[in-house]
């Protein structure tokens, strides 16, 4: 029997350097910060719901496969890609200033720089996390307007209200029921 749903094993729809250079204002951001797992986190958390799981399967095996569409591809280079960078961003933005290390946690700090204070870390955090919930927005609505162009999200969300689980709402980590 073939394994399913082992997202791990699939890789990104972007690569740690797409996201320093569509979500972060220093391009010398050290990719190796933002590994696989993180990115592939980040997709399962932030955009695999709201794209529906048959359309988020859809959409990895035809970019492993080579497959996808014209439409697809400007989806994914439009939209997806920003999304899911400002998205990662946040997501790494404690593993930015903190280093865990065999002595705990210690914050990373440049000569010439200071560590902020947990209310201006709060306000970047929520400012990111803004960012990426305007742009998931935008890209659903580009998603409705367009289903023709893209058939198995249409069937996805055909079941769903307003794209999402019938009845469920997730904000910033609340589920409402």
């Amino acid at each position: 029997m073939a394994l399913t749903n082992n997202y791990m094993a699939d890789d990104a729809f972007l690569t740690a350097q797409e996201v320093i250079n569509l979500a972060f204002t220093n391009k010398n951001t050290d990719p190796e910060l933002i590994n696989k797992e993180i990115l592939v986190l980040t997709e399962i958390a932030h955009i695999k719901e709201e794209l529906g799981e048959e359309f988020f399967i859809h959409l990895k095996d035809a970019f492993t496969a080579g497959t996808q569409s014209t439409d697809e591809t400007a989806l994914m280079n439009n939209w997806i890609k920003p999304c899911l960078a400002w998205f990662t961003r946040f997501e790494l933005i404690l593993e930015i200033q903190n280093q865990s290390t065999s002595s705990g946690i210690v914050h990373n700090m440049p000569e010439f720089a200071g560590v902020v204070n947990a209310t201006e870390l709060n306000v970047y955090k929520q400012d990111t996390y803004r960012k990426a919930k305007v742009m998931l927005s935008a890209m659903m609505k580009f998603l409705e307007d367009n289903t023709s162009s893209f058939p198995e999200y249409a069937n996805a969300s055909s079941s769903c209200v307003d794209g999402k689980t019938a009845g469920v709402n997730k904000n910033h980590g609340f589920i409402i029921y």
